[in-house]
C-alpha cells in the first residue's frame, strides 16, 4: 500500500504535460500487453482451432465418399464373382485391372499352370494395385502366389511382376 501511495505522490507532483505522457504511456503499455498476452493467443489458437475444423471435415467427406466408392464395388465384385466364376484368370484380371485403372501400367498379362497367370506392371500406382489385389482375392478368389515388386523412379509408383492362382 505504501508504495502505490508513493507513486500516486509521484505521479501528482509532476507538471501537467509529463502527467499526460505518464498516462498516455501507461494505457499504451497495458493495451499492448492486453494484446500479446491475451488477445494474440486467443486468435490464433482459434485460427488454429478453425484450420483443424476444416482438415477434419475434409477428412470426413473424403471418408464418406470412400466409403460410397467401396459400397459400390463391393456390390459390384459381389455380382461379378458368381458371373465370373467360370472366366479364365487371365480374363478376370484384364477386366480388374480396367476397373482398377492400373491398364496403362500393365506390361503383359500371360496365363501359366493350373489356372493362373503372370502379370508385369510397371510405374503403376501402389495404392491402386493394393486395392486391385484385393479385389481378386476377396471377390474372384485369385491369389497372388508370388511377387516382386520394386521402387519406381516416381513416388507412390512400383514395378512389379505377380504371379497369381485360383484354386
Amino acid at each position: 500500500m505504501q508504495q502505490l501511495q508513493q507513486i500516486k505522490q509521484w505521479y501528482y507532483s509532476l507538471p501537467q504535460k509529463e502527467q499526460w505522457m505518464v498516462s498516455g504511456t501507461a494505457i499504451f503499455v497495458l493495451l499492448t500487453l492486453f494484446y500479446l498476452v491475451i488477445w494474440e493467443p486467443l486468435k490464433l489458437g482459434l485460427e488454429e482451432e478453425q484450420q483443424k475444423l476444416q482438415s477434419q471435415q475434409e477428412i470426413l467427406l473424403w471418408m464418406q465418399q470412400a466409403a460410397s466408392e467401396v459400397r459400390a464395388l463391393r456390390s459390384a465384385g459381389t455380382r461379378n464373382s458368381i458371373r465370373d466364376k467360370n472366366k479364365a484368370t487371365t480374363l478376370v484380371i484384364e477386366q480388374t485391372v480396367r476397373n482398377a485403372g492400373l491398364k496403362n501400367a500393365v506390361d503383359k498379362i500371360e496365363s501359366s499352370a493350373n489356372n493362373g497367370a503372370r502379370v508385369s506392371l510397371r510405374e503403376a500406382s501402389f495404392n491402386q494395385m493394393l486395392v486391385w489385389l484385393n479385389t481378386l482375392a476377396t471377390h474372384y478368389g485369385i491369389t497372388v502366389a508370388s511377387a516382386n515388386i520394386e521402387r519406381a523412379e516416381k513416388p507412390g509408383r512400383v514395378n512389379a511382376r505377380l504371379t497369381f492362382e485360383r484354386p
